[in-house]
């Protein structure tokens, strides 16, 4: 066989063999953006099921605290129903705002601070938070290191051809990073 044939295969293969190495390293980014993505729906859904044991406890002491709990319940919701990404990101954030200024007012109502049943759901909701922002954390890793690898040459030119698209990093807005005024919460 010619010599310039076997060089033209050689490449060839090689060729072939770095594709799919590459599309494969594109797919397990994928496919880890997609895991950490999962991981926040699970820890948004445990926070989902521990609302309604911590609105009840709350009301418990706080009869005239209505607004509170109606604002709770519409944004759990919100987080039930919301079907994108986005949507269920930022009903989660607005429920982390009102979840962190209800911290605020219990300082106000030293017989439910001391409630023990009280302060372990509040102990759950805190760790559960903790949670959330960890695999908010593992998200945005994955996604960044998916979007380097779709962008850098020459996985790029594959990502081209696959269509991928770049993914958006979890973002909260410097507005909701600032302390909550709950009090304007409740009045709005």
């Amino acid at each position: 066989m010619n010599t310039s044939i076997l060089v033209f295969l050689a490449i060839t293969v090689l060729v072939a063999i770095f594709t799919i190495i590459i599309n494969n390293k594109i797919i397990f980014k994928k496919n880890q953006v997609d895991q950490a993505y999962g991981s926040i729906e699970i820890y948004l859904k445990k926070r989902f099921d521990l609302l309604p044991n911590l609105a009840a406890m709350v009301k418990k002491y706080m009869e005239h605290e209505k607004e509170i709990l109606l604002k709770v319940t519409e944004l759990r919701s919100l987080v039930e129903s919301a079907i994108d990404q986005k949507e269920k990101i930022q009903a989660s954030n607005e429920l982390t705002k009102i979840l962190g200024g209800l911290s605020i007012t219990l300082e106000n109502y030293p017989e439910l601070k001391a409630d023990k049943q009280f302060l372990h759901l509040q102990y759950e909701v805190s760790e559960m938070e903790d949670q959330i922002s960890a695999a908010r954390r593992a998200f945005n890793a994955a996604v960044v290191q998916y979007n380097n690898q779709i962008q850098m040459f020459p996985s790029s030119l594959i990502a081209g051809i696959r269509k991928d698209e770049k993914k958006l990093l979890l973002e909260i807005p410097i507005s909701d990073q600032k302390e909550v005024n709950l009090n304007q919460l409740l009045n709005s």
